[in-house]
């Protein structure tokens, strides 16, 4: 049985606070998909929680049921890092030359990054600005500091502000990449981040959106860490009890798609024209619905079971996976696969080589060792990267391999 200490029921709406909340969606007791272990042994008794889906009848946001103690998530064997995808990579570039044409930044401002991970953003605005991360993984967190990208491994909470002001004052932008869905506490860390802004300073963060998740069948995203599943308008009804005016809201593909939202401490609350315009758009779409909620599992249990019967079809030949992604523990579980169906899978990150999916048998090994090709289909779990690992798979000349791409809609590459 598990301890009380290890998860947390959510009764409430976590961003309006109603009691008026209901299920839609429920995939069981499912593994935490950060916790790789080194040993056989350790991975089958990792612990599971439940995976499950409430929406606010009020304000339409989405969330968990049941929370999991982030020290449990975050401080042991959590190993996602920034820094491995090439388009990742890009995105932050992007982001940069977007986000000073957006605030007119000067160089010497200050920049804030919470959520940091290894650096990867930060490390874009290192030569002009001063640079400050924070992040509770430890191993990203040290990777950061060996890059001299200073970083506080910490939650941002009351101490971290205290300490994070007394180095560096306060910020001309905070930022924060697909984290803040993460977070236990919403208004408190929100609240911590406005603190942190001088006035006319800005808050800028990417979540992942909600209505592309449902658009696109993006179910796989669903996992322990990400406890909220952001839509435009209840974010934004919270940001303003808050006191941010809201100067931008946009979408981009990063992550399978992301909401990207600019606000700023203003001495005088106001929302852009441009915002109330999205949010306009985002209200015709129609897309969370009461309707469509309920019908989402029936198309989730179709894309499994087509996946399954082309796995099947892949019987007679060996299987191996490409990409050990959080979302891949979701896959392991509705599909079924142990050490019987999938010989291994491999990775580009180093932190999740030679380790052990949680609950499961199945490996982690290096990418290079799909060049002894001794097998017949790729099933990718990272669809998210899929045109850098089918470009990898093309210079590594791997020839009669099928490779499946599970989402958005089922594709099938020859080798």
């Amino acid at each position: 049985m598990l301890k009380n200490l290890d998860q947390k029921i959510i009764k409430n709406c976590r961003l309006c606070n109603s009691k008026k909340t209901f299920n839609f969606l429920d995939f069981g007791i499912v593994p935490i998909g950060n916790n790789y272990n080194k040993t056989k042994n350790a991975s089958l008794k990792s612990k599971k929680f439940p995976l499950s889906l409430n929406l606010c009848k009020d304000c339409l946001h989405c969330q968990l049921t049941v929370s999991v103690n982030p020290k449990i998530l975050y401080k042991t064997n959590y190993t996602y890092l920034s820094g491995t995808a090439s388009s990742f990579i890009n995105h932050f570039k992007h982001y940069k030359i977007w986000i000073l044409k957006k605030t007119k930044l000067k160089p010497g401002s200050s920049i804030l990054d919470v959520g940091s991970n290894d650096g990867s953003c930060l490390i874009n605005f290192k030569k002009e600005f001063n640079i400050c991360g924070i992040d509770p993984a430890k191993k990203p967190s040290d990777i950061a500091n060996q890059k001299n990208i200073y970083t506080i491994n910490d939650y941002l909470n009351h101490n971290s502000k205290k300490k994070i002001l007394s180095k560096f004052g306060k910020f001309d932008l905070i930022t924060s990449h697909n984290v803040l869905a993460h977070i236990e506490d919403n208004i408190t860390t929100f609240n911590h981040i406005y603190d942190l802004l001088k006035l006319e300073g800005y808050f800028c963060f990417e979540v992942g959106y909600f209505l592309d998740v449902l658009k696109n069948n993006y179910f796989d995203t669903i996992y322990h860490e990400h406890i909220d599943y952001h839509s435009a308008k209840p974010l934004i009804n919270f940001l303003m009890k808050i006191n941010f005016s809201i100067i931008n809201i946009s979408t981009n593909k990063s992550q399978g798609g992301s909401l990207r939202i600019l606000c700023k401490k203003s001495k005088n609350k106001y929302i852009s024209k441009q915002s109330k315009n999205f949010l306009i758009k985002e209200n015709k779409s129609q897309l969370i619905t009461f309707k469509n909620l309920n019908k989402w599992s029936n198309r989730i249990n179709l894309q499994v079971s087509k996946l399954n019967k082309i796995i099947q079809s892949y019987r007679n030949k060996s299987i191996v996976g490409y990409g050990a992604p959080t979302k891949s523990s979701l896959w392991i579980k509705l599909l079924k696969l142990n050490r019987k169906k999938i010989q291994y899978v491999v990775d580009d990150n180093a932190l999740k080589v030679n380790k052990y999916f949680p609950n499961s048998e199945i490996k982690i090994l290096p990418t290079n060792n799909l060049l002894k090709n001794n097998f017949g289909l790729i099933i990718v779990f990272a669809w998210n990267f899929e045109d850098d690992i089918i470009k990898n798979l093309k210079k590594m000349r791997l020839k009669n391999i099928s490779v499946i791409i599970p989402l958005p809609k089922i594709k099938i590459y020859k080798l």
